[in-house]
C-alpha cells in the first residue's frame, strides 16, 4: 500500500512543479526615477514598490544588488539594510577596501502579498566614528538598479475560478499576462471583427493598467477534431472519451496552460467548441470563465488544462453588449463564474470618456481624486505626489489659473533650509519657508499656479518637503531629529478654470499621452483603425488595446475596418509599402510606398540656415521644405507619421504605420507599445526599429488646430490670448478711431464756437 501513496504523492509534487516558472526582471523596471539611485548623507533610503498579480503564489524568491560606495566610509558602521514589507531581510557592509559590491538576499516568500510590495533600501553612513557631518559630501552611495534584479518563482494559485480572478491574471504586477489569444469562428461576421474584437482587446489591455498586452487573434478550425492516434480510432475513440475531448481547448494551437485565452462569438458560431451545458446557459449577452478539463489517455496528455473567457450571446448584438460590460466591470464584484446582462446604462462613449478626466470649470477636493492624507516624520526630503489626469484638449486663455486651496501644517522645533517646494510637471512654481519655530498650521493656503504649467492629459504635482533639525551651535553636537513632523491634508481642493476643448495638430506625443484625437473629452466621433488584410489584424488590436490604456477607458467608438474610403473622423492606417501604392499621399510631405518621399533632416538644417541667414524673425515652425524621392524597402525599420487628413471633416487626423511586411508590422508595434518606447513619441514622424529609443523623430508638417469649442466668447479669448499681436493691432485701431472720434468731435464743437462768435 505504499508504493501507490508514494507515486500519487510524486506525482502530484511533480505536477505542481511544472506550474512554476520563473521571472527576472531589472529593479529599474519598478523604479520611476534614475536607473542609479544615489544615497546621500549620514541615512537615506529608496523605496522601490514591486507589483503582485492575486492569482500569483512566491514560492522563492532573490535580489542581486550590485552597490558601489565611497571609500572614505567606515567600517562596521556603515552599512545597508535591506527590508521588504518593513521587514529587515539583508544587511550589507560598506568597506573602504571593497568599494564594488554585490550582494545576493533571498525575500521569505511569506512575507510576499497582494498588490506593491515595498522593498526598501535604507543607508547609514560615517567616514569618522565620531562627529560626523551629515551633510558631507563622501557621504555617498550608489544602487545600480538596471543591473540590480529580482528573480522570482510564481505559481497560479486560483481556487474556483471566477471573474473576480480575470484582473489577476490580467495584472500590472509580476505573473500577469503580457499576451492574450482571442479566438472567434472562421467564418465570423465583420461586425464581431470590426466592432466586438477590438472592444475585448481594450477590455482586457485595461485591466493590465500600464503594462503592454500583445494580442493575437486565431481563427477556430473547423472540420474533424479528433487527433490521429496509433491504435484503431474505433476501438480509441470511444463515446466517453469524444465527450471528455470535445470539453477540453482541442482548438489551441499551442499548449497555454497558464494563460487565459479568450473565446467571442454567438452561440451558433461558439457552439462547435463549447459543451451543450454551456450553450444552454447563453440567453442574453454572456460572460463565462472557465478551467477547461485535461485529456488524459493510455499514459499521455494529449490535451493540457487550460483557463478561457467566453464572451457571447444570441445575436453579435448581444455579443458586443457583452463586449461593453466586459470593458467596464469591476472583477471583484463578480465572484461567480458567469454572468448575463440585462441591461446598461450611461455606455455612451462621451459619457465614459468624460469620466475619466478632470471637467473644467468644477472644483475637487484631493480626497475626490484619490489622494490620501499624509504624515512625515524625521529630517529629510519627503515628496507628495498628486496626479491630475486633464481633457486631452485642454485649452485656456494665457491669463487662466488653476487654483489650489492647501491644507497642511508643520511641528514645532524646525531648523534652518526646511521648505515646501511645488513642482508641475517637472517645473518649480512655488516656494515656501517653514520657518517658524513654534510651527504653523495652513487652512486654504492660497496657490494660484499659471494654467500654461498644465497640459491635456495625466499631470504630476509634486509637494516637496524639506525638514531639517534646529542647529546646536555646538561642534559635534547634533541635534536629534525624531520630533521633526510635517501633515499634508486630502481636504486640500484645486478648482480648475473654464477650459475649450482645442488641440494643436499632428502631435505624436498627445497621442500618445491620452490617445488623442481617436479620445476626446466633448464629443466621439468615429475613428477607425484600417487594415489592408487579416495579417495586420494582430497589430490592429494590440494597438486598440494601448489606446484604451492611455485614454484610461473603453473607446466605444474606435473599430477597425477594411473599407479604406471612410473620410469622416480620424484614421490610423497600418499597412506596408506595397498597400500603400494604391494611397492617395500626393498632399503629404511624407509618402510611403514602393517609392518614397523622405523628408531628411539634413534639408531640414539647410532651410534653417537659410532662415538665419535672411535674418527671418518671424518664428515660424521650423518644418521640412525639401524632400528625396527614392525606392528602397524599410528593412526592419518602422515608420508612424501623423498629418492632416486630406479628405476628413473638422481638421481631422490621418496616421501612417508602416513596416515592410505585416510580420514585422506586428513586432514593432509590440516594441511601440513597450513602457520603454511609448512615451519616447514626439512630433509627427517617429521611426524605429527596437523598444529601446527610436532612431528619428521629427516635426515635418505644418500644424492645426482641431476641435470642438462651445463658447464663442472663450474661442475668442483663446484666440486672442494665443495670438497677442492681434490684440496690439485692434488696440492701436481702437486708439486710432477713439482719437479720430474725438478730433471730429472737437472740430465741431470748434466750428460752433466760431460760428456763435
Amino acid at each position: 500500500m505504499i508504493k501507490p501513496y508514494f507515486l500519487l504523492m510524486f506525482s502530484l509534487f511533480f505536477s505542481v512543479s511544472i506550474m512554476a516558472e520563473t521571472h527576472t526582471f531589472r529593479l529599474s523596471d519598478f523604479y520611476a526615477g534614475d536607473s542609479i539611485a544615489r544615497l546621500e548623507g549620514k541615512s537615506s533610503s529608496v523605496d522601490i514598490a514591486i507589483p503582485l498579480s492575486a492569482i500569483s503564489d512566491i514560492s522563492k524568491a532573490s535580489l542581486r544588488i550590485e552597490i558601489v560606495s565611497s571609500q572614505a566610509l567606515v567600517e562596521k558602521r556603515s552599512q545597508m539594510y535591506v527590508r521588504f514589507n518593513n521587514a529587515t531581510i539583508g544587511q550589507i557592509a560598506y568597506s573602504p577596501n571593497q568599494p564594488t559590491i554585490i550582494s545576493t538576499i533571498d525575500i521569505p516568500s511569506q512575507l510576499w502579498r497582494e498588490g506593491f510590495n515595498n522593498l526598501t533600501l535604507a543607508v547609514s553612513q560615517h567616514y569618522a566614528m565620531q562627529c560626523v557631518n551629515g551633510s558631507a559630501p563622501e557621504l555617498w552611495s550608489e544602487v545600480n538598479l538596471y543591473t540590480s534584479s529580482l528573480t522570482v518563482d510564481a505559481d497560479i494559485d486560483v481556487d474556483n475560478f471566477g471573474i473576480k480572478d480575470l484582473s489577476g491574471f490580467f495584472s500590472a504586477g509580476i505573473g500577469g499576462q503580457r499576451s492574450v489569444q482571442l479566438l472567434t469562428a472562421e467564418d465570423a461576421d465583420s461586425e464581431i471583427i470590426e466592432k466586438t474584437l477590438p472592444l475585448v482587446a481594450q477590455a482586457l489591455a485595461l485591466r493590465n493598467q500600464y503594462q503592454p498586452l500583445s494580442i493575437m487573434h486565431t481563427p477556430i478550425p473547423q472540420g474533424y477534431v479528433l487527433p490521429k492516434v496509433t491504435q484503431q480510432d474505433e476501438e480509441f475513440w470511444s463515446e466517453n472519451r469524444i465527450g471528455a475531448y470535445e470539453k477540453t481547448a482541442w482548438y489551441l494551437a499551442e499548449d497555454k496552460t497558464r494563460e487565459v485565452h479568450v473565446l467571442v462569438g454567438n452561440k451558433q458560431a461558439l457552439s462547435p467548441v463549447l459543451s451543450d451545458a454551456v450553450v444552454n446557459e447563453i440567453n442574453g449577452p454572456f460572460l463565462k470563465v472557465q478551467r477547461t478539463e485535461a485529456f488524459v489517455a493510455v499514459d499521455k496528455t494529449w490535451v493540457p488544462a487550460s483557463y478561457r473567457l467566453i464572451v457571447s450571446g444570441n445575436n453579435n448584438d448581444e455579443v458586443f453588449d457583452a463586449a461593453k460590460a466586459l470593458s467596464v466591470m469591476d472583477d471583484a464584484l463578480n465572484p461567480g463564474a458567469r454572468t448575463i446582462v440585462r441591461s446598461q446604462t450611461q455606455m455612451d462613449a462621451v459619457a465614459l470618456q468624460q469620466t475619466a478626466a478632470l471637467q473644467p470649470g468644477e472644483s475637487y477636493t484631493f480626497s475626490d481624486i484619490g489622494v490620501s492624507s499624509d504624515q512625515f516624520v524625521d529630517e529629510g526630503r519627503f515628496e507628495k505626489n498628486v496626479s491630475l489626469t486633464l481633457p486631452a484638449d485642454f485649452f485656456v486663455p494665457e491669463n487662466a489659473s488653476v487654483e489650489f486651496l492647501l491644507d497642511f501644517g508643520y511641528g514645532a522645533g524646525i531648523g534652518p533650509g526646511s521648505s515646501m517646494n511645488v513642482n508641475v510637471n517637472g517645473e518649480l512654481v512655488h516656494g515656501l519657508y517653514l520657518g517658524d519655530v513654534n510651527g504653523e498650521s495652513f487652512r486654504d493656503y492660497q496657490l494660484k499656479i499659471p494654467a500654461r504649467f498644465f497640459k491635456g492629459g495625466t499631470n504630476s504635482v509634486s509637494f516637496i518637503i524639506t525638514m531639517r533639525p534646529p542647529v546646536a551651535g555646538l561642534a559635534c553636537n547634533d541635534v536629534e531629529s525624531s520630533h521633526l513632523l510635517f501633515q499634508f491634508n486630502n481636504s486640500s481642493s484645486i478648482h480648475l478654470p473654464q477650459a475649450g476643448h482645442v488641440a494643436v495638430q499632428p502631435d505624436l506625443g498627445l497621442f500618445g499621452d491620452t490617445g488623442y484625437p481617436l479620445a476626446r473629452f466633448n464629443s466621439a466621433p468615429k475613428s477607425q483603425i484600417f487594415i489592408p488584410s487579416n495579417d495586420y489584424l494582430n497589430s490592429a488590436l494590440t494597438l486598440a488595446g494601448k489606446l484604451a490604456q492611455v485614454a484610461k477607458i473603453p473607446l466605444l467608438n474606435l473599430s477597425i475596418t477594411k473599407d479604406a474610403n471612410e473620410d469622416k473622423g480620424s484614421l490610423i492606417v497600418l499597412g506596408s509599402p506595397e498597400t500603400l501604392n494604391s494611397f492617395e499621399q500626393d498632399s503629404f510631405v511624407t509618402a510611403i510606398g514602393n517609392t518614397k518621399r523622405w523628408p531628411y533632416r539634413a534639408q531640414n538644417m539647410l532651410y534653417n540656415r537659410v532662415r538665419d541667414f535672411s535674418n527671418d524673425k518671424s518664428y515660424r515652425q521650423m518644418l521640412i521644405e525639401g524632400t528625396t524621392v527614392q525606392e528602397s524597402d524599410l528593412g526592419d525599420n518602422a515608420v508612424f507619421v501623423a498629418q492632416r487628413h486630406p479628405n476628413g471633416t473638422n481638421s481631422d487626423t490621418l496616421f501612417l504605420l508602416v513596416a515592410q511586411t505585416p510580420e514585422k508590422l506586428a513586432a514593432r508595434v509590440d516594441d511601440l507599445i513597450s513602457l520603454s518606447l511609448w512615451g519616447q513619441m514626439a512630433g509627427d514622424f517617429f521611426v524605429w526599429n527596437d523598444n529601446e529609443s527610436p532612431l528619428l523623430v521629427m516635426q515635418v508638417n505644418d500644424k492645426y488646430e482641431m476641435g470642438e469649442p462651445d463658447d464663442v466668447l472663450l474661442t475668442l479669448r483663446l484666440w486672442l490670448s494665443n495670438n497677442p499681436w492681434y490684440w496690439l493691432v485692434t488696440f492701436m485701431v481702437l486708439v486710432f478711431f477713439v482719437s479720430l472720434l474725438i478730433y471730429l468731435l472737437l472740430r465741431r464743437r470748434n466750428k460752433r464756437a466760431q460760428d456763435s462768435w
